[in-house]
């Protein structure tokens, strides 16, 4: 009897560590949620810093979509359609963060500029840097 009990209790846990395992794993649906969060979180960036010129806050919000670009990316995400979607908005927000962070040393070029022609030459540069970005 003892011999049967102990089988019975080994048959129980390892049922209960698969239960867990399969319960641990994120369902679509919490993939979506999560993904939806950084997104979102990502975009409200944007939306609220997009009318600031002063360069800190321009190379703050490239460096903070850059980490929204990691965020993205460390999903674990198994659905495919919702994997492609991941894949685009990281190349996304690493490319607007790329771009902001370009926009930012042009600005920053263009603040330290002297009141000179040499001055003038890096403020046009600058303007050049920024058409580009």
């Amino acid at each position: 009897m003892y011999f049967f009990r102990q089988q019975i209790a080994i048959v129980i846990i390892f049922f209960a560590c698969c239960l867990l395992t399969v319960s641990c794993a994120d369902s679509p649906v919490v993939q979506c949620t999560k993904f939806t969060e950084i997104v979102t979180r990502g975009n409200a960036l944007i939306d609220t810093q997009k009318n600031n010129n002063d360069v800190g806050t321009t190379k703050n919000l490239a460096k903070n979509l850059n980490q929204t670009a990691k965020q993205l990316e460390s999903l674990r995400i198994t659905d495919t359609n919702l994997k492609e979607f991941q894949s685009q908005s990281v190349k996304s927000f690493r490319d607007l963060g790329q771009a902001i962070g370009e926009i930012g040393k042009a600005l920053e070029a263009g603040n330290l500029a002297s009141i000179s022609i040499e001055g003038r030459e890096q403020i046009r540069k600058a303007q050049t840097d920024l058409v580009k970005a």
